[in-house]
Order: structure tokens, then sequence, then C-alpha cells
């Protein structure tokens, strides 16, 4: 009697372990339910985005791309000799985490410039927490950030000095 209770419990634990496993090669929710779930934002940009792009963009960089809104790990890599955890970790760090603008060069594709345009919501804690986080990350790797207070108005001679001198102090240090 014990025999049979033993190899029912045992079937039972195989069939239930059986479809776990069916549940989730297979999915027990629809992965098209949300589809529809979606919709077009208005800007990509909010309004202090979008008036300072336009400041950028008037700045004639001709060298160089301005991209916005760029993740993390699209711009900087996890370097290799971590433990698979720790390289995951730092992966999943960056990866939910973008820059306002990145200046790239046009030449090559080589990003020189980060810049963060910082409006009241960068006062925040988790905000400032975040903005630590992100500086450490562009010294680590070796590009320049450079934060931007969100302005009505801009400077445009004293932003392309703050930009260029970003840049060439950067470039002093490469070859130093």
């Amino acid at each position: 009697m014990p025999t049979i209770l033993i190899s029912a419990l045992i079937l039972l634990v195989v069939i239930a372990i059986a479809l776990a496993a069916l549940k989730a090669i297979f999915g027990a929710k629809n992965p098209n339910k949300c589809l529809d779930s979606y919709y077009l934002r208005k800007s990509l940009f909010s309004p202090a985005e979008r008036s300072f792009f336009g400041v950028l963009e008037s700045l004639n960089l001709d060298e160089i791309t301005i991209a916005s809104k760029v993740r993390l790990a699209d711009v900087f890599g996890v370097k290799k000799g971590l433990e698979r955890g720790d390289r995951q970790r730092a992966f999943n760090r960056i990866s939910s985490k973008h820059i306002d603008f990145l200046f790239i060069q046009k030449s090559d594709g080589k990003a020189i410039l980060g810049i963060e345009l910082d409006d009241s919501s960068h006062e925040e804690e988790d905000r400032v927490s975040r903005d630590i986080f992100v500086d450490k990350v562009f010294a680590s790797a070796g590009l320049p950030i450079l934060h931007i207070p969100a302005k009505k108005a801009y400077n445009r001679n004293e932003l392309l000095k703050n930009i260029e001198d970003a840049i060439n102090q950067n470039e002093n240090k490469i070859r130093g």
C-alpha cells in the first residue's frame, strides 16, 4: 500500500512539473493581448527638450550628429572579466536609462559628448541618485557629460563654449 501511495505522489509531482514546464514554454497568457494597448506620443520631447534641441541644431556643428533619447546600453558596454551575474546586473542598470542628447562624430559614429537637460525633476531624490549613477557611468567610460539647466532661453555662444570646453577637456585627458 505505501508503495502505491508513493508512486501516485511521484506521478502527481511529475505531472505538475510537466504542466508547469508547458505553461512556461507556451505561456498561459496571450502574448498578443497587449498589442492594442499602445498609442503614439504627441512628441518624443518635453517642451523644454524640444526648445533646447532647436538651440542645439542652430549651433551648426558640421561634423556632429545630435541624437536624442539614446539608451545608455546603446552607448556603453559592460567590461569583460566580471562574473556572469555581475555583468547582467551592470547591464540591467544601464538598459532602461537614457541620455537626453548625444553628440556623435559623423566621420566614425563615435560618441563624443552626452548632454542632460536638467529641469526641476532632477532635484527629486530618486532622480539625483540616478544622475549620480549616470555621471559615474560616463566618467568610467571616459565620455564627458554636460548638465544644462533648463531655461526659457539660452545664450548660444555660452552654450557652444560649454560644449567645446567639455569636448576639448576630454580630448586632453585622452592625450594626457
